[in-house]
């Protein structure tokens, strides 16, 4: 389940809330990967905004992967509104077990998901599975900028007055802790993006 599924009117607080991160957030991560064609896979991806942002972009094709149909249905319609239908696919899966090949994602991006996987160390095997040698794999719950972070924790706390509260458990020591490792239990090198923008799990499979 991801973070989308988690907090009731999700697909409002995505559109009008949360809309500002999606492109920062995939500027930064094609930027710093440097990875701009092949595939790209959004894991947990509730209506794709990350995944949508990527394509926009670039000249991957983006698969947006959630557990939840209903999530599938908005992001194809997201994509519709965005006129880039032919370059993201839903597709309803468990990050736990992903229906690809192995070696064929060249970009992996999830944000807010990680945080309601149910089994960290296999979902982290599935994501090195099936990341493409010079592939990287963005994992985590970054806001783009301390500003942005600012900006949506304050809209967020009028409409949930225990969004601060939510937000620390999520990003709790134990969690990230627990993230780390099982970052680290792979086979692929990792390491951690973390400043006042956010939090990421960066895995870079050696080409």
């Amino acid at each position: 389940m991801s973070e989308k599924d988690k907090s009731p009117g999700f697909p409002y607080i995505a559109e009008n809330i949360f809309a500002p991160i999606y492109p920062v957030i995939a500027a930064n991560i094609v930027k710093q990967s440097g990875i701009e064609k092949g595939i790209c896979l959004d894991l947990g991806c509730g209506i794709a905004s990350l995944g949508i942002a990527v394509a926009e972009i670039t000249d991957m094709q983006v698969y947006g992967v959630d557990i939840s149909t209903e999530m599938c249905r908005l992001s194809r319609n997201k994509a519709l509104r965005h006129c880039i239908s032919g370059k993201v696919s839903p597709v309803q899966s468990d990050v736990h077990l992903l229906p690809f090949r192995n070696n064929c994602a060249d970009l992996i991006v999830s944000r807010g998901s990680v945080f309601f996987w149910n089994d960290l160390p296999v979902a982290f095997n599935e994501i090195s599975r099936v990341l493409a040698p010079g592939g990287q794999a963005w994992v985590g719950g970054g806001f783009g900028t301390k500003e942005l972070r600012a900006q949506i924790s304050e809209k967020m706390v009028e409409i949930d007055p225990d969004w601060h509260t939510s937000s620390k458990e999520r990003l709790s020591p134990e969690n990230l802790q627990a993230i780390k490792e099982a970052g680290r239990q792979t086979e692929v090198p990792c390491h951690v993006v973390q400043d006042d923008s956010g939090f990421w799990m960066v895995l870079s499979k050696e080409g």
